[in-house]
């Protein structure tokens, strides 16, 4: 498979969706991200609204090393 093009797009996070409308969200961002998806996380906000966000793989992966940057080899072993 030469070159296969994914997406590069960012993390998408929708806020203020009511209930009813979240499995149209998530539907709307699987067709946009493809079999990439990796995570979907649902958080309730205030007044019956929620957050949804959508991640790749890559975009997960990029997020966690950002926030938690690979120890060197050897660091904590005695």
């Amino acid at each position: 498979m030469p070159d296969e093009e994914r997406p590069t797009g960012t993390i998408e996070k929708i806020d203020g969706i009511p209930l009813y409308l979240i499995p149209k969200t998530i539907a709307e961002q699987i067709k946009k991200k493809g079999d990439a998806v990796f995570q979907i996380l649902v958080v309730r906000k205030f007044h019956h609204r929620y957050s949804v966000n959508v991640e790749t793989f890559d975009e997960h992966a990029a997020r966690v090393n950002q926030a938690e940057p690979a120890k060197n080899e050897g660091d904590g072993h005695a």
